[in-house]
């Protein structure tokens, strides 16, 4: 069995993807390729993303999740897994860590996944992000979620610059069962669009694949703005509410660009650490670095 799994990361285009490959599941099957993406491992009893944290308790999902893919494994000659909660979350916790660690859990909610999966060779897929504009992102899903109201609390001594991709490479490399790790940059995703989903479709369904509406769009600059006003106005409004009010005011537009919480030089520090880290990445034995 050929095994392919997609892990993200989060914000990166990767509910596009996702949605590409869904609209394709039907045509993958008739090829013999089993996908299944967020819409099989979010909700009833194979919650996937869940299940591989850390406790006793998790046994028994963990035996179901198992027993499922066991009879995918059993079924299909090819199988494709899509789903970013195999690396964490976007919560704080889930995201950042101590020393600056990017997904901190990773490695260890990997290593299950890959036990559930009999530790058969699997080939990753990973998509890489700026720091700074990826926290940023992240941060104004966390406001409309109504998770976050401040940028430095969430980030919590998180320098951008500090994250290394390379490093969560290291670690997801580590892990048995792992064969090799195939990534591309987050701003190259449209440029290498064919590419990427050639990693898990045959070239004749890669020419039938769509181009889905953007599903997931985060708060503008002046949406965050008129966030801050209100919220000082009114401490004690749901900040989910006072988010949608304000991406319903100010949408994302030619004239209103993506929440841009970090200071010029923050940004300089993190886009010169992000191009030091991406050659380290392309260097690691078993990584193919996608490139236009």
């Amino acid at each position: 069995m050929a095994l392919t799994i997609h892990l993200g990361a989060h914000k990166t285009a990767t509910t596009h993807l996702q949605q590409t490959l869904q609209a394709l599941a039907p045509a993958m099957l008739a090829a013999g390729i089993h996908y299944s993406g967020p819409q099989q491992w979010r909700g009833g009893l194979a919650r996937l993303g869940a299940v591989l944290g850390a406790g006793g308790a998790q046994g028994r999902p963990r035996r179901r999740v198992r027993w499922r893919l066991d009879r995918i494994a059993e079924t299909w000659p090819e199988v494709v897994i899509s789903e970013e909660n195999i690396l964490g979350s976007l919560r704080r916790e889930g995201l950042m860590g101590p020393g600056h660690l990017v997904y901190p859990d990773a490695a260890p909610r990997l290593r299950r996944l890959l036990g559930m999966l009999r530790h058969r060779p699997a080939t990753l897929c990973l998509a890489v992000r700026e720091p700074s504009a990826l926290l940023a992102s992240a941060f104004s899903m966390q406001l409309q979620g109504g998770f976050e109201r401040e940028l430095d609390a969430y980030l919590a001594g998180f320098d951008p610059a500090a994250l290394s991709w390379e490093g969560l490479a290291r670690r997801l490399l580590a892990q048995r069962g792992v064969a090799r790790l195939v990534v591309w940059r987050y701003e190259d995703y449209a440029a290498l669009r064919p590419r990427i989903l050639a990693q898990f479709l045959p070239q004749a369904l890669v020419a039938q694949a769509g181009d889905p509406e953007a599903a997931v769009v985060g708060l503008s600059q002046p949406a965050w703005q008129h966030l801050q006003a209100q919220g000082l106005r009114r401490p004690a409004a749901e900040i989910a509410q006072l988010a949608q009010e304000a991406k319903a005011l100010f949408p994302r537009g030619p004239a209103a660009p993506p929440l841009a919480p970090f200071d010029a030089a923050t940004v300089a520090r993190s886009r010169a650490a992000y191009a030091a880290d991406l050659a380290r990445l392309a260097a690691l034995p078993g990584v193919a670095l996608l490139s236009p």
